[in-house]
């Protein structure tokens, strides 16, 4: 392994201890914060049972399904009426699993609310309490601070994905309220959730861990293995690098810019870039079809590898050889 490679596998692990320290636990203790708890209807089950182990077997929060859920009704007016006033929500303009939104309470103390379905739910040993809602594992992580905190429901145990709401709340206490939330939004997955129109083509509904062909990802990085990152993207590796990353995602069309290559490929226009580092990397993304409004479905691929010196050309015909295979899997819009 390169000397390069070595630091920056090292400054990854720093990255994650700081964030996991940034991050302490909750406790059982809640009777100390200044939550207006009137404010937050409970939710019967919400922390309740064992906490189960091994595999999630649950059939309605399996990735087929959720990565076709349209995440902002989890979070919209009807879900939050019982803490306050909320505004609509806004979904994200980079994710199809996000949507965040704002509450003022009772007293007039505003709370932001953020959702993210596909986010991770790793479980560390310190700094998490973690309980169950309805069967599946809760995890709970309050800031030292103690105006925020993160609940998230394990939906997948390998690897730990699911669904994550993180709540910001100073007047109040923001742990209850993610529970609360987090409580209602189980019984919709297990219910009748909102989800996203099934139109023709749609990103919403593919497995990015299938959208190209095993033989092509391995001729590019040899000897590697899928690893769904997010319930839209997945990665190709054999280990940490190198690493074939491929997304879908809503935003705008992508053009060329600063430091872009336009490129056709099998008849569809793409963008590539290089990296910014010294390392080897590239960048091919494209418009697959029509989203909401000015937006568009997006596909991207990545080509990274840090024991490789800087060379555009050649990794951008490697991201390039992966869009072909993607573009030719993908459903028709």
């Amino acid at each position: 392994m390169s000397l390069n490679a070595r630091r920056r596998r090292i400054a990854s692990v720093l990255a994650l201890v700081a964030a996991l320290g940034a991050l302490s636990a909750c406790g059982q203790n809640l009777g100390k914060s200044n939550f207006a708890r009137t404010t937050v209807a409970a939710e019967a089950g919400s922390g309740s049972g064992p906490v189960p182990d091994g595999d999630i077997n649950d059939p309605a929060v399996t990735p087929v399904v959720m990565r076709t859920i349209d995440p902002c009704p989890l979070v919209g007016k009807e879900a939050l009426s019982s803490l306050g006033t909320p505004e609509d929500p806004r979904p994200s303009t980079i994710s199809f699993g996000s949507c965040r939104t704002k509450v003022v309470d009772a007293g007039g103390k505003e709370l932001t609310i953020g959702v993210d379905i596909g986010a991770s739910t790793y479980v560390s040993t310190s700094g998490v309490t973690v309980s169950a809602v309805e069967g599946l594992p809760q995890i709970e992580r309050k800031s030292k601070d103690g105006k925020s905190c993160d609940v998230g429901i394990m939906t997948l145990r390998k690897p730990e994905r699911g669904v994550s709401f993180s709540v910001t709340y100073d007047g109040g206490d923001p742990c209850a309220t993610g529970r609360a939330v987090a409580a209602k939004a189980v019984k919709s997955l297990h219910a009748s959730p909102a989800k996203y129109p099934s139109s023709a083509g749609t990103l919403t509904a593919v497995d990015p861990c299938t959208a190209a062909d095993p033989a092509v990802l391995g001729e590019v990085v040899p000897h590697g293995a899928t690893t769904l990152t997010t319930f839209h993207s997945c990665d190709w590796t054999p280990g940490s690098n190198p690493r074939i990353s491929i997304g879908f995602r809503p935003g705008l069309p992508p053009e060329q810019r600063e430091g872009s290559t336009k490129v056709e490929i099998d008849g569809v226009t793409a963008y590539q870039k290089g990296g910014s580092g010294s390392d080897a990397e590239c960048k091919v993304e494209w418009q697959h079809k029509p989203w909401a409004d000015d937006e568009a479905e997006i596909v991207s691929v990545i080509y990274k590898n840090y024991d490789e010196k800087k060379d555009e050309a050649a990794s951008c015909a490697k991201a390039v050889k992966i869009a072909k295979s993607v573009i030719s899997k993908l459903p028709k819009p």
